[in-house]
């Protein structure tokens, strides 16, 4: 296997990327990976609580086919085990409790329609039931140990939840699990997974395993979402917020809702969304600003991409 140029590679991934845990580790395992032929084993976790995968996934998504094309072991990680757990990150209130049947129908769903956007013939699918159903509890004592429980109380957004359950406490620490399990070099996650993606770091660094580097990327905005005075007001794309616009949906459907976001927040889904440079958003900004180019023309472009990438052979 022939690897791009370590610094070309890392150029590429680091487009729309809020942030890289050990970046400098980062580049050095890639020039590893090029001197050595072996590819960086690279995953994303996706816990399925929902039928449907949407734009908001597509950010992470994206990140992973970018590792793809780069020539890399990319894992899709299905999360039906900790779906019925529940991620407390950023949660106002605990997750509605899921019965198996349901995670095993959305767990189907999302294997069918995560194709959308990454390449089958090169994508590993992990369910991570498979390692933690039988899990024994020496095991996850064992984990446990690793984590002070002062550690967890330091975070914000688990010590203002009066209704957080313990299950949920350890939530984080079967996240680590499942890195250090598939033996990780990069995980991927959204800006709500830093704390739980730092607390893996540490429990692979306790078992003498060298720790995972961590792509950041950001949270795409819901489509009721609004640019005001320079600020994004609004919900991040939520399955429980029933802001998304999902991967399968038609074309027509995908235009129309694209079509209705609010101005601002176009110019946010190109450069989350699509290959289109910053300098290129910029210049199609100055072009609606000076009037010409409209808006609904950029809307236009922007649902063309989508459809072009959710529908690569259509």
């Amino acid at each position: 296997m022939t690897f791009a140029h370590p610094n070309e590679q890392l150029n590429l991934l680091l487009r729309g990327t809020a942030e890289v845990i050990e970046r400098e580790e980062l580049l050095a395992r890639l020039s590893r990976s090029v001197e050595s032929g072996r590819p960086l084993r690279v995953m994303a976790g996706f816990d399925p609580t929902a039928p449907d995968l949407h734009l908001g996934h597509a950010v992470l998504l994206r990140k992973l086919r970018q590792f793809q094309d780069l020539g890399h072991e990319v894992i899709f990680l299905i999360g039906d085990f900790t779906a019925a757990v529940g991620d407390p990150s950023a949660r106002t209130e605990g997750r509605p409790r899921l019965e198996r049947a349901q995670i095993d129908e959305f767990a189907r769903s999302y294997r069918e329609q995560v194709g959308h956007i990454l390449d089958l013939s090169r994508l590993r699918i992990e369910h991570n039931s498979a390692w933690l159903a039988p899990l024994q509890i020496e095991r996850l004592l064992d984990l446990t140990r690793l984590v002070p429980l002062q550690r967890l109380a330091s975070r914000e957004d688990l010590m203002r939840r009066p209704d957080l359950g313990l299950h949920e406490v350890i939530y984080p620490v079967l996240q680590a699990y499942d890195a250090l399990h598939l033996g990780i070099d990069v995980e991927i996650g959204g800006l709500d997974q830093v704390p739980n993606l730092v607390l893996a770091r540490e429990i692979m660094s306790a078992k003498g395993v060298p720790p995972l580097c961590a792509v950041i990327t950001e949270l795409l905005e819901g489509t009721d979402a609004a640019l005001r005075e320079g600020e994004f007001v609004g919900r991040k794309m939520s399955k429980s917020c029933g802001n998304t616009i999902c991967l399968h949906e038609s074309p027509d459907a995908i235009r129309a809702r694209i079509c209705g976001l609010d101005d601002g927040l176009t110019w946010r889904y190109l450069e989350l969304l699509t290959d289109c440079s910053m300098p290129q958003i910029k210049a199609m900004q100055a072009d609606v600003e000076a009037g010409r180019r409209s808006i609904v023309a950029i809307k236009n472009f922007l649902a063309d991409e989508l459809v072009r990438m959710l529908n690569p052979g259509g």
